[in-house]
C-alpha cells in the first residue's frame, strides 16, 4: 500500500510553509510596524520588484552568467583535485602524517585574508574569485574523501588480497566504492562554502556578478537590489545541496544494502 501524498511531501510542504511565515513576518516587521528602517532593510515586496528590474535592464541575466562561470569553474576543479588527492592521502599512511596538517591548516585560512594577495597575483578578473572558489570547495571534498579512504575495513583489503586483487584493483574495487559516499557528502559540504568563497571574491574585487550587485546595491542605498543577490545566492545553494543531499541518500542506500 502506498503511503498517502501528504507523507511522501510532507517535507518540501513544510519547508514551502516555514518559507511562507518568515515571508509574511518580515514584510510586516518592515512594512506593517515598521519594526526597522526601510532604507536599511527592504522588504520581500522591495526585493522582488528590485529582482523585476534587474531583469528587465539585463543587469541580473549578466552576473549570474559571470558568477555561474567562475564558480563552475572552480568548484569542478576543487572537486576533482579534492577526490584525487583525498584517495591518495587517506590510502598512503606516510602522504597522511605529511598532508593533513597542512589540508587542517588551510581549512582553518580564513578566505578573506587571501583575497587581497590573490588580486596582486593573478589580477582583477575572474582569476582570484576562481581560485577562492576552488579553496573553498577543495578542503571539504578532500577531508570527507581522506576519512573516506582511510576508514576502509582491513578485513575488506585483506579479502581482496586474498582473491589475487593487485593493488590498482583493489583502489577501483574496494576503496574507491567505499568513498563514494564520503565523496559526495564532502561535495554537498563544498556547495555552500564554494558560495562564501564566490560572494567573497566578487564583493571585494569584482565589477561584475552577484556579489558586485550586493556590493553596489548596499553602497548606493538601494537595498532591495542587495537583498535580491543575497535572495539568489541563497536560493541556489539551497537547490545544490538538495540535489547532492538526494545523490548521497542514493549512493547511502546501495550502500547499505551492499
Amino acid at each position: 500500500m502506498k503511503a498517502p501524498w501528504t507523507d511522501r511531501y510532507r517535507s518540501p510542504l513544510l519547508a514551502l510553509a516555514d518559507l511562507a511565515v518568515f515571508l509574511l513576518l518580515w514584510q510586516l516587521a518592515v512594512v506593517q510596524f515598521g519594526l526597522v528602517d526601510r532604507i536599511f532593510v527592504s522588504a520581500p515586496a522591495d526585493v522582488w520588484a528590485a529582482l523585476r528590474d534587474l531583469w528587465s535592464a539585463g543587469e541580473l541575466q549578466n552576473a549570474l552568467t559571470t558568477s555561474a562561470q567562475s564558480w563552475v569553474v572552480g568548484y569542478v576543479a576543487g572537486v576533482v583535485v579534492g577526490v584525487a588527492l583525498g584517495l591518495v592521502i587517506g590510502a598512503v599512511r606516510v602522504v597522511h602524517r605529511l598532508a593533513m596538517p597542512l589540508l587542517w591548516s588551510l581549512w582553518t585560512t580564513p578566505l578573506i585574508a587571501l583575497q587581497p594577495m590573490l588580486t596582486v597575483w593573478f589580477g582583477y578578473d575572474s582569476g582570484p574569485i576562481i581560485v577562492l572558489v576552488f579553496l573553498s570547495t577543495f578542503i571539504p571534498v578532500a577531508l570527507n574523501t581522506v576519512v573516506g579512504s582511510a576508514g576502509v575495513g582491513p578485513s575488506l583489503l585483506e579479502a581482496g588480497r586474498v582473491f589475487g586483487g593487485s593493488r590498482l584493483a583493489l583502489y577501483r574495487k574496494v576503496r574507491l566504492p567505499w568513498t563514494v559516499p564520503y565523496m559526495i557528502g564532502g561535495m554537498r559540504l563544498a556547495v555552500p562554502t564554494s558560495f562564501i568563497g564566490l560572494l567573497v571574491g566578487e564583493m571585494v574585487g569584482s565589477p561584475s556578478g552577484v556579489g558586485a550587485l550586493i556590493t553596489n546595491g548596499t553602497a548606493r542605498f538601494q537595498t532591495g537590489q542587495a537583498f535580491a543577490g543575497i535572495v539568489l545566492y541563497v536560493a541556489v545553494s539551497v537547490a545544490l545541496v538538495r540535489l547532492i543531499d538526494l545523490a548521497e541518500r542514493r549512493v547511502g542506500r546501495w550502500r547499505e544494502e551492499a
